[in-house]
């Protein structure tokens, strides 16, 4: 039996949104699951207390993002796909990079035009154990430049 999986990092950013898009069409053709996976950081200090229930508030939101995102991605949460939502703690690329085995696709998506001095896209690339794909930025939003922060905001509406 092949366990093969699509893991996408899921941002309501575009190019998050581009690659929640990208990640429901490869699960679909690859006729395998989706992991939709929203990581996030809590930086509590050795004198915090009851830090449970923050992870707990912070996990919950997660899997609430990522619902939203779907929504904003592609109208609804896909019925025909085996989608397995996770919202762990951790740094995000960490995180991807730990759901993951060999015969798995990682998909994350990169607002950066040189996305390799860092970022979540470069600390998946390096060191991952499967093939990672790194989405773009629709090209509208690409194509406006540094006046297009009126356009960037618009396209999020």
């Amino acid at each position: 039996m092949d366990d093969s999986k699509v893991i996408v990092g899921v941002s309501p950013s575009l190019a998050g949104l581009e690659a929640l898009r990208f990640a429901v069409a490869e699960a679909r053709r690859r006729d395998v699951p989706l992991w939709a996976v929203r990581a996030w950081m809590l930086d509590a200090g050795p004198r915090a207390r009851n830090v449970w229930q923050w992870e707990a508030t912070l996990s919950a939101e997660g899997r609430v993002l990522i619902e939203e995102t779907f929504r904003l991605a592609v109208g609804h949460r896909p019925d025909d796909l085996d989608i397995a939502v996770r919202s762990p703690g951790g740094n995000a690329a960490a995180v991807l990079k730990s759901c993951a085995c060999p015969s798995d696709l990682i998909v994350v998506g990169s607002s950066r035009y040189k996305w390799l001095p860092g970022g979540v896209a470069r600390g998946v690339v390096k060191g991952a154990v499967c093939p990672v794909v790194v989405v773009p930025r629709p090209e509208m939003a690409s194509l406006a430049g540094t006046s297009g922060t009126r356009l960037v905001r618009e396209l999020m509406r």
